[in-house]
C-alpha cells in the first residue's frame, strides 16, 4: 500500500508538557549557517545557537506519524507545546488532543473517553543538539496497544542556507507497531542518507523486526526543496513491495542533524517511528 502525507487521521496532538542523488561525503560547496533566528515553518526560530531546551514553552506545528490497530499507518500535521522543564527531567504533565478529544496528562499518563490509557514517552538519550522525538501510546484497559503517534521537533535549518553542497547522515531509527493487528512489535536499526542540497536525497534503513528478522528498506532518489523532504519507502530485504513513507527535516545552523518520522506498513507489520541522524 502506498502511504501518503495527509491531514490528520488519527491524532492531532497538543502537548502542554512532557510530548542520492549527488552522493555523500565532504561538502563541495560548504553550507554556511544563518546569522539571524528568523521564524521557521514549525513555529520555532531557525537554528542559530539555541539549545534544544529553548523549544520549551513554544507552540510547534509538526509532521507526525501514526498508526491505529487494523487501520494502517499515516503521516499528518499536529501541534505540540512542551512545558518548561520537560526536556530537563520535569514532570510530563499537561493536555493532549487525541482522536478528537482533549486528554489530561499527569506525570506522563492519561485516559481517553473510551477507556484507553494514554502514555507519553520522551527518551532524552535519543535527542540531538537541535532535534528530539516524542511518542504517544494509546492502550486498551488490559494493556494491548491500540495505536501510537510519533513526532520529531526542534530548531530547523534555514532553507536559504542549504541550496548547495552534499552530506551523508547516519544514526539510528526506531518504530513501534503491531504484527497482524494484535502482537506488539519493535522495528529498529541504523539508517544512512545521502543528500545533495541542490535538491536530491536517497536513504537506506537496516533494521530488525523484534530483534529476530532482518528487514531493510530504501528511499530511492527523491527530489526536494527547502529544508525538508518526503517520499515512499520500498522493501529491499525481508519484505516485498512498498513499505510506507518517510518525512525528514534538517536541523541545526549548519544542517548538522536530520530528523524524521516513519509511517510503516510491510508484511504483517504496521507501525510508526522516528529517526535522528547526524552528519558524518
Amino acid at each position: 500500500m502506498k502511504l501518503h502525507f495527509a491531514k490528520p487521521l488519527m491524532t492531532t496532538l497538543l502537548l502542554v508538557t512532557a510530548a542520492c542523488g549527488g552522493g555523500g561525503g565532504e561538502d563541495d560547496d560548504p553550507i554556511v549557517p544563518g546569522n539571524d533566528p528568523t521564524p521557521g515553518s514549525n513555529g520555532l526560530d531557525y537554528a542559530v545557537s539555541q539549545n534544544l531546551r529553548d523549544a520549551e514553552g513554544n507552540a510547534m506545528t509538526l509532521t507526525s506519524a501514526s498508526f491505529e490497530s487494523g487501520a494502517g499507518a499515516s503521516a499528518q500535521s499536529g501541534s505540540i507545546t512542551l512545558d518548561a522543564g520537560f526536556l530537563s527531567g520535569g514532570a510530563l504533565s499537561g493536555s493532549v488532543d487525541v482522536l478528537g478529544e482533549t486528554v489530561a496528562i499527569t506525570n506522563g499518563t492519561g485516559n481517553l473517553a473510551n477507556g484507553q490509557d494514554v502514555t507519553l514517552v520522551y527518551e532524552a538519550g535519543r535527542s540531538g543538539d537541535y532535534v528530539g522525538a516524542v511518542e504517544l501510546v494509546a492502550s486498551e484497559t488490559g494493556g494491548a496497544v491500540a495505536g501510537e503517534t510519533h513526532y520529531v521537533f526542534g530548531f530547523e535549518t534555514d532553507p536559504a542556507e542549504i541550496t548547495s553542497g552534499t552530506a551523508t547522515y547516519s544514526g539510528g531509527f526506531q518504530a513501534s507497531g503491531l504484527l497482524n493487528g494484535t502482537t506488539e512489535a519493535e522495528y529498529e536499526g541504523d539508517a544512512t542518507f545521502d543528500v545533495n542540497f541542490a535538491g536530491r536525497v536517497e536513504g537506506a534503513f537496516y533494521g530488525r523486526l523484534n530483534d529476530t528478522t532482518d528487514v531493510d528498506l530504501t528511499l530511492g532518489q527523491t527530489s526536494f526543496g527547502g529544508n525538508s523532504f518526503e517520499g515512499d519507502l520500498s522493501c529491499a530485504n525481508g519484505c516485498s513491495g512498498t513499505a510506507g513513507s518517510v518525512g525528514g527535516t534538517f536541523y541545526g545552523p549548519d544542517a548538522e542533524e536530520l530528523g524524521g518520522v516513519l509511517a510503516l506498513e510491510f508484511g504483517n507489520f504496521e507501525g510508526a517511528g522516528t529517526l535522528i541522524l547526524t552528519v558524518d
